[in-house]
This record gives structure tokens, sequence and C-alpha cells, in this order.
């Protein structure tokens, strides 16, 4: 009667007024159908080319602010993350792109530069970056400004900004997803309806997958390779498909193993007390974290026959409990690093991590001892409108943990299946889309669990299962012969890869030695060119200071004059001339009698010095006398007459005006005379105005 089929999984995500419901609880939801209907799951995500034959890279936003370490990280992979799931746009690997940051020395003030985008532009055949910045605002409030720009100009193609509280930075990430889908338009992608309905939906495991290894990396920028081993085993329990977790956790869990912890630790007390650090802070974690799965096959399925009179239907679904290999293998890094110290019996530490040390610490001890777990797992079936038609509580109690005191690693127990039972369902409330919430876990809501819950096909995992157990019936009914021969040709196998693997890295050895001498001659060159442009602009300065005092010796030699001649008048001795040389001046006045025979009776000479104030104006200043004659009659001179002496003290100052350029040519000047030391008299003091020329 009824045909119950999964077709598609959006992480926290799914349709209706459930998602609204179940997006609240932070629960993790899936979609299922039955009848044959509902969302096709091969849907494009868009369409057209996706941006083929864009290539881009996506830089780490920079923080203004406190900004926590981790979300720069954090938004940089997820940008990562939707850009691939979403277009066919070619992204530069994070870990390429930071390896070159380093190598190449960028950014190292915190901030890149032009020259920076255009080094990683060539070293990595770039033509966009995806950068911006994010801002603590306040009150637990960030800004987030996003732009992709283009490499060879500068252009920007593509921009966003918004702002919002800390948490619409993690869950589903709903600022990012927005992020995302406005530059993804921008740049010319057409996402579907489908498309675009998954993106802005956002899936949980995958967000908090990338918030866990951002927070993993700046564990390990930071030094503490303990927290981001952590970090990076969350990641992969929550996005197990994530190639560049699984690489971070590989390259943590080899470097633990190997003993690193120890080896900054001289003092064999000092090693031992760093070693129950570390077991007491692995307690905490994997208390709190336990590392395993919840599988669900959203792909229902009817169990026994419908009741007709009631008109109702009993429904199941098929769920797992597996063991978390990521949480698991960090574990064994931990232990395996534990025994590469040589000290592990010695130290008392032969039942860790399952069993107590010595001395006594429960604190010490991971999962509280305990070898198998119990889960119960609270599932809801919702329909389109939002109505609850079943529900169901399934209990898993996993198998044991293989551990006994010495042994150098733990073995994971296996996978534990249950059905989860929707009964009585009545079949008026069915709809073509079923939304299937898993609701709580030992009575915590999912959006709270530090585990992974994810849909997947059951079905097809237990295919894998019995035929890699029928492969192994078969390789040990094997005859000896067939098993020499497999033997064998493994053995050749291995020297073949030894021998490649040798290759590889003598290959990888000398690519690093060419890179790193590339580095060094555009080091040199880079300096090469510093030390010309430096050069220039010492050269540059010297010739602007010589222009400088070139132009002020201008100036001084145009306020200097080799002499000058002009013609002065005074009312009482209209004939006068001055005669100067550089700013030395002497003046010359003559008066005549009133009889008209020609005879000078006033004479008046004066000495000074012309104070230049700029190339047009001057300041003469001058002393001198002015000896007058009076005569009677007889043309004889009485020696004084209307009360004048025959000798007088004169002062002069006055301004002068040069019309000419540069200090020569043409020049008017206005003094005054004061005589007999009075000022402001009526008689004797005398305006002399005066014309002429000045010359080098």
């Amino acid at each position: 009667m009824l045909a119950v089929i999964c077709v598609y999984l959006a992480g926290c995500a799914s349709s209706g007024r459930a998602s609204r419901n179940a997006g609240e609880s932070g629960s993790i939801t899936a979609l299922g159908t039955w009848d044959g209907r509902g969302i096709d799951p091969s849907a494009p995500m868009f369409a057209g080319d996706g941006g083929s034959g864009i290539h881009l890279a996506v830089l780490a936003p920079e923080t203004h602010g406190i900004v926590p370490a981790f979300l720069p990280l954090h938004i940089q992979g997820l940008l990562n993350n939707i850009f691939n799931r979403y277009s066919n746009i070619g992204l530069i690997d994070r870990q390429n792109l930071d390896r070159i940051i380093f190598e190449q020395d960028l950014a190292a003030g915190g901030r890149f530069s032009d020259q920076d985008f255009i080094t990683i532009g060539n070293l990595t055949n770039t033509q966009y970056f995806l950068f911006g910045t994010i801002q603590n605002i306040a009150w637990g409030r960030y800004s987030l400004q996003l732009s992709i720009t283009e490499a060879a100009t500068g252009v920007i193609r593509a921009s966003f900004m918004a702002e919002g509280s800390f948490a619409q930075f993690q869950g589903r990430a709903d600022i990012i997803n927005s992020a995302a889908l406005a530059l993804l338009t921008q740049m010319g992608v057409e996402l579907t309806e489908p498309g675009r309905q998954s993106l802005m939906a956002g899936n949980s495991q995958i967000a908090r997958a990338q918030a866990e290894m951002a927070r993993g990396i700046a564990a390990m920028r930071a030094g503490d390779e303990l927290q981001a081993l952590f970090n990076m085993t969350q990641a992969a329990a929550f996005d197990p498909t994530n190639l560049e977790v699984l690489t971070q956790l590989n390259t943590l869990s080899a470097d633990i193993s190997g003993g690193t912890i120890s080896q900054m630790i001289l003092n064999d007390i000092l090693a031992r007390d760093r070693w129950l650090e570390v077991f007491r802070e692995t307690a905490l974690f994997f208390n709190e974290n336990p590392p395993f799965e919840l599988i669900f096959d959203p792909a229902l399925f009817q169990v026994g026959e419908p009741n007709f009179a009631r008109r109702t239907a009993t429904l199941g679904m098929r769920m797992s409990v597996d063991a978390s290999y990521a949480g698991f293998n960090a574990l064994n890094a931990l232990v395996e690093g534990l025994e590469e110290t040589g000290r592990r019996d010695a130290w008392g530490f032969a039942g860790w991590p399952l069993m107590n040390i010595t001395p006594r610490d429960r604190s010490a001890i991971v999962f509280n001892g305990n070898r198998s777990f119990r889960f119960r797992v609270d599932v809801e079936l919702i329909n389109e409108y939002g109505r609850t038609i079943g529900r169901d509580r399934v209990t898993f109690n996993t198998e044991q943990i293989g551990f006994n005191s010495g042994d150098a690693s733990l073995t994971p127990p296996g996978s534990v299946e249950e059905t989860a039972i929707f009964r009585n369902i009545n079949i008026d409330d069915l709809t073509p889309t079923l939304t299937i919430l898993i609701a709580a876990v030992n009575g915590v809501s999912t959006g709270d669990l530090g585990m992974r819950i994810d849909a997947g096909d059951l079905e097809a995992r237990e295919m894998a299962r019995i035929a890699e157990f029928q492969r192994q019936q078969q390789e040990q009914a094997g005859i000896a012969e067939e098993r020499r021969i497999q033997l064998t040709q493994e053995w050749q196998r291995q020297q073949q890869e030894r021998q490649q693997e040798a290759q590889r890295r003598h290959e990888q050895e000398q690519a690093r030695i060419d890179a790193e001498r590339q580095r060094q001659q555009q080091e040199a060159q880079r300096r090469q060119e510093e030390q010309a442009r430096i050069a220039a602009e010492r050269q540059q300065q010297q010739h602007e200071r010589q222009q400088r005092a070139a132009a002020r010796q201008r100036e001084r030699d145009a306020l200097r004059y080799v002499f000058f001649i002009g013609y002065n008048h005074v009312y009482d001795m209209p004939v006068g001339f001055t005669l100067g040389l550089l700013s030395w001046y002497g003046a010359f006045n003559f008066g005549f009698s009133g009889r008209g025979d020609g005879e000078i009776n006033r004479f008046e000479w004066l000495i000074g010095y012309s104070i230049p104030l700029s190339i047009h104006f001057r300041v003469p200043i001058g002393i001198g006398f002015n000896h007058r004659m009076a005569f009677d009659d007889s043309g004889v001179s009485s020696g004084d007459v209307d009360g004048f002496g025959e000798d007088e003290f004169s002062i002069e100052a006055g301004l002068k005006f040069v019309l000419g350029v540069r200090g020569e040519g043409l020049f008017i000047s206005a003094t005054y005379r004061i005589r007999r030391l009075n000022l402001f008299g009526a008689n004797g003091n005398a305006l002399a105005l005066g014309v002429g020329f000045i010359g080098r």
C-alpha cells in the first residue's frame, strides 16, 4: 500500500512550518517522502556553467576590535565550502594558500597590501580575491564586509555588507549563507530554486565542522596541539568527508603519537605532570563529547498491514549508532604518544585511558571508565502542515570498547542498529513530504550535542558490510599458493610504493629547495628594489634641497644690487641726486637764492643704508647735515637769518619701491627728513621724493 522513500537531506532545514519549529529547537531534521512523491535529490544547485573559468582565492577577513581568533577562519572555510558546493568556480586550496602566504612572508603586519595580492595572484594563477573585514561593533554584535576584487585591475566585482549577533555567524551561519548567495549572484552564478533554498536553509553539521576546524587552526597557530587535536576531532565527526580536516587531524595525530608533547620537557617529573594535565583535559573533552555518531535513514517503510477500518498505518525508520573513528583515532594518537615516551609503566599510566592510574585520579579517566554506552533518541514525524503525526524513543546499547591495561590502542565498538516505529498514523495526515525530527538524545537537544547526527542510506551501508565480510571469507578460503602469490605481489607492491615514495620525497625535497632558492632570489630582488627606491628617494630629496637652496640664494641675490642712481626732490632744495653702491647710498640736494642769480644758498647731504624687505620694497634710513646760507643786501653772509643756523643735523627714513623684476630696474622713493630734531615742526622738516634706476 505505502511506499515511503528518502529523497533529500537538508541538514537543519526542512519544509513548511516544521522547518521553523525545528530550527527554533536547534534539533536535527531531514526530509522524507512516501508514495514516491517529494523533492528530487538529484536536482542541480545552479544553472548554466556555474562560473566555470573563474579562479578565486578566499582570504580570511581582517579583524577590527576584539574578535574571536577562530571567527575569520570560520568565515573563510564556510565560504570556501559553499562556493565549492553551489558553483563551478575554481577555488584555491586554503592549505596551499596559507603555505604561499607563509613562504612569501605576506601580510606580516596583519594586513594585505596591493603588492601582496599581486604576488598571490601570480603564484596561484588567481583572477579574483574574496576579502573583507569583520569588526566588533558592541554588545556582542559584529559587522561583516566582503568584496570580490579583480586581481589585475583592482575593480570590485561583488560586495556584501551586513551586521548581526555572534549566534548568526554560528549554528546555520545565516549571515555567511546570505553573503555567499549575494556574492555568487553578483559574479553571475545563477542558483536553481532548490539550490537557493538549500543554501539559505544552511547545514548545521557542516557549519559546526567548519567552526571546530577554525578553532583547531587557531589553536595550532597558538602552539596548543592538544586543543587543536580535540577541535579537529569534532570537525571530523561532524563532516567526515572534509579532506582538509582529515589532513590536519592526521598531521596532529602523527605529531602527538611521535611524542612531541614530551620533546619540549626535559625534566622527568615535569613531563609526567604535563601528561597528567593532558589526561584530565582529554577526559573532560571526551566525557562531554563521546566519539559516536547517530545515522538515520529517512527512507521510511511500512510496518505490517494498514488498519482499513481506522484508516491508520505504522511506519518504520532504520537508525544506527556507530563509533566515530576520528574520535578514537585521536585517543589512540595520545596513547601512542604516551608509549613513545618509554615511561608509561614507570609513571603508573599503563591503565590509561579507560582504567585508573597510579596514584588514583578519577578526573583523568576517559568515559568515566565505561566500556559501553546507552543512547535514548527521541524521534518525531511531522507532516507538511507542521503537525506531529508520530513519535518514538529508540534506545541503543553499544558494544564494548576493546582495551586492557598496557594496550597501545583502543578498539572501537561495532555498529548498533535499531528501528524507530511510528504507530497508528492516520493516513489522512500523511503528506507527500514528511519531516523527520531528531529531537533529543539522552534528554539533551540535538542542537547542543557534540556528536554527529546525520541522514544516510543504512541499507547501502549494510550491503557494503556484507560485501566486505564475503570478501574476507573468500580470502580466508583461498589456497596457500594463492596466499603466497598475494603476499609476493603485496611485497612487490610495497617495494614499488617505497621506491615511489622515496622518489616522491626526493622530488618534493628538490622542489622545496628550488622554491626556497626562488624565494631567496625574489627576496634579494625585493631588497635590491627597496634599496634602489630608497636611493632614488634620497637623490630626489637632495635635488629638492639643492633647488630650495638655489632659490633662496637667488632671492638673496635679488635683494642686493650693485649700484643705483636717481633724482630726488625736496620742496626747499629742488635739485638733488642719489648715488648708491650695494645697499649704501648718498643723497645730495641744493637750494638757490630767490634773487635769480643762481647762487646756491642751501646744501644738504645724507649718508644712509637701504634695508631690503623684499624684492620690491626697501627701507632707506640716512643721516647727514643741512647747511644753509643767508645773504644781506650786499651779498655777504650774515650767518643767521630768520632764525636758521648755518648747519643743522638731518635724518631721514622712508620707503623705496622697485618696479622692475628680480630687484632691478626703475624705482620711486619717499622719505621724511627731520632737521634740528624737530619731528613734526613747521619749519625745516621736509618730504623728499625720488626716482631713479637700480642696476647690477
